[in-house]
């Protein structure tokens, strides 16, 4: 066998067992504690927000999940929950994909992991109200199942 084939053969080996490692679920963790594993890093996010909409002018929230993968982007982005129903459910699914994350000390492995977080929209000033509509949306556990 040539070389060049030997190497092939090397490189299309390590790529399948990349992509069998990728196919394992990640650790779920709840939503309080993903600052534990990964960190937001960015400081401002672009979302995909349509002219019109239903309920887009109304206070609401939007829960969705995602996996932070190893380079700290996001994937399999599932809005699970939107209160009031409506079209905000599409723009809390941009803003998730475009979130980037940084691993912590905790997670030097850089594990991925299946988290959610809740997005407001539209909130009222006052602070009991704000608390109110974002109640809506929390969700104590989400199993990777939930995907």
């Amino acid at each position: 066998m040539s070389r060049v084939a030997v190497i092939a053969l090397g490189v299309l080996l390590t790529s399948a067992a990349s992509a069998q490692m990728d196919q394992t679920p990640p650790k779920v963790i709840a939503s309080e504690q993903l600052d534990k594993y990964w960190v937001m890093s960015n400081t401002s996010v672009d979302a995909d927000v349509p002219n019109y909409g239903r309920n887009m002018n109304q206070p609401g929230c939007a829960t969705v999940s995602f996996v932070v993968e190893k380079n700290g982007t996001t994937s399999t982005i599932k809005v699970q929950r939107v209160v009031p129903e409506g079209d905000l459910g599409k723009v809390a699914k941009s803003v998730a994909s475009g979130l980037r994350f940084e691993a912590t000390a905790h997670n030097a492995g850089k594990d991925r992991v299946f988290s959610w977080l809740i997005f407001p929209f539209n909130l009222p000033a006052d602070p009991a109200a704000r608390t109110a509509v974002m109640k809506q949306c929390q969700i104590d556990k989400i199993d990777w199942k939930d995907r």
